[in-house]
């Protein structure tokens, strides 16, 4: 229960400029999509992996997309991407693939905002055992200015919560995994610092 709750560092849902979505398990596209529809942000930002490309399809999406089309001409192996929503309209963008998944993700929206300077303020929406990761990946790779909310998915899935998550093999070993996970992250964020300080 500590371990859990430790990892589940959960904000209250807000309002912001914009919604981000981590790639993954398609419950949190959906909760995404949700709070897109009840406007609590203009523009919804989906980060799509290549195994989500043809489950994309079975979204309640606001405008229609073909995901599959769009990624056909990169190789299997490249096709990461986000799609962006805002004003009726949508845009997709090929992101490059990191090793670490979650850190190449963040740095993505970082080299996104870099661009979007309207954007103050961030939900960002995973599952709810990931966000203590993210928020480390949101504190040394965002804007400082930017405000972020960190969000997780109700209900996800049965054996992920909080008062059964031991009863399940596969969530046993996600849930564990989350503090190695977080050292090693931990780690690079540091080594990444200081070779960066060492060249200026």
């Amino acid at each position: 229960m500590r371990l859990y709750d430790w990892l589940t560092c959960a904000d209250p849902i807000g309002n912001a400029d914009l919604i981000f979505t981590l790639a993954g398990r398609q419950g949190r596209k959906v909760f995404a999509l949700e709070l897109f529809s009840q406007m609590r942000a203009p523009s919804l930002l989906l980060s799509v992996g290549r195994f989500e490309i043809r489950r994309f399809a079975s979204l309640s999406l606001p405008v229609p997309l073909d995901m599959v089309q769009v990624a056909a001409p990169v190789s299997p192996p490249d096709r990461h991407f986000f799609v962006i929503f805002s004003n009726n309209a949508v845009e997709v963008k090929w992101v490059p693939r990191g090793r670490l998944g979650t850190m190449s993700e963040i740095r993505a929206l970082a080299a996104w905002l870099d661009g979007h300077p309207e954007v103050g303020s961030l939900l960002v929406v995973s599952s709810a055992t990931h966000l203590r990761r993210i928020r480390m990946c949101c504190r040394a790779l965002l804007p400082r200015e930017v405000h972020v909310l960190l969000l997780d998915v109700p209900n996800e899935d049965p054996f992920l919560q909080r008062d059964r998550w031991w009863q399940s093999r596969a969530a046993r070993a996600m849930v564990m995994a989350e503090p190695m996970k977080l050292l090693l992250y931990r780690l690079v964020l540091l080594l990444e610092r200081e070779i960066g300080s060492a060249s200026y």
